[in-house]
Formats: C-alpha cells, sequence, structure tokens
C-alpha cells in the first residue's frame, strides 16, 4: 500500500512539474536566517486529496500529518507551514520546489498568484501529502 501512495505523489508531481504557484521564503535554517520572498508562476496544478479544502492560510506540519491537509485560499495569499514543536525532519515539496528539510519549529511560506490547485508532499515520508486550492 505504501508503495501505491509513493507512486501516487510521484505521479501528481510528475503531472505539475511545469506548473508555478508563486514565490516562497523560508526559515528556521540551521543559522536563523530568512530566504528571500520572490513571486512568479503562470499556471495552475492539478487537483489534490480527497477531502474538501479548509479555508485558512496556515498548516501545521507535525509527525507525518500536514493539518489541514487540504486548504483554500484567494490569489495573492501567502500560505505558511509551521513545523511543531515535536515535529521530527519533514518538507513541504512543490513541483517548483519547496522548503527543503526542517525540523520542530521551522517555518515555510509560499505565495500564490496564480489561479488552480497545488499539490505538495513531504518527499521523506510516503503518503505526507496535501493541495492548495487558489480561486
Amino acid at each position: 500500500m505504501r508503495g501505491l501512495r509513493a507512486l501516487a505523489a510521484a505521479a501528481a508531481l510528475f503531472a505539475v512539474a511545469s506548473c508555478g504557484g508563486g514565490g516562497d521564503s523560508v526559515s528556521g535554517v540551521s543559522n536563523g536566517g530568512t530566504t528571500g520572498s520572490t513571486t512568479g508562476g503562470t499556471s495552475g496544478g492539478t487537483s489534490g486529496g480527497t477531502s474538501s479544502p479548509v479555508s485558512t492560510n496556515a498548516v501545521s506540519v507535525g509527525d507525518n500529518t500536514f493539518t489541514p491537509r487540504n486548504i483554500q485560499i484567494a490569489v495573492g495569499t501567502t500560505v505558511t507551514w509551521t513545523w511543531e514543536a515535536s515535529a521530527t525532519t519533514h518538507n513541504v515539496t512543490f513541483a517548483d520546489g519547496g522548503s527543503g528539510d526542517r525540523g520542530a519549529n521551522a517555518t515555510f511560506s509560499k505565495t500564490f498568484n496564480t489561479l488552480g490547485t497545488f499539490n505538495y508532499d513531504c518527499t521523506l515520508h510516503g503518503g505526507m501529502s496535501g493541495s492548495v486550492l487558489v480561486k
């Protein structure tokens, strides 16, 4: 079953490989700094997940979970993923990049300037995935 999830995640990443969602920034890096934010993206992604999206711009990263898993936002909104204090190493990976591996109390932010559904995964843990619906 885990292999099927990994295969599905790989297929989803392949399907959105040419899609963009906007800029991103990362904090919680070893030197305590934050990378600069960029903007961009030209097209939407594919559908993600099976649960209805929640209207929020905040996602919690826990051990093997994103909460909420699927969210919905307006164009131009910045979403922030925050690793829980007890979280082990995870990442937030979109087809056009992501957070890199991060641990407890880290954050990652991405601005979505394009309509569409943008799927993301933790590449370290099969089945740990979510989506951002931009309306």
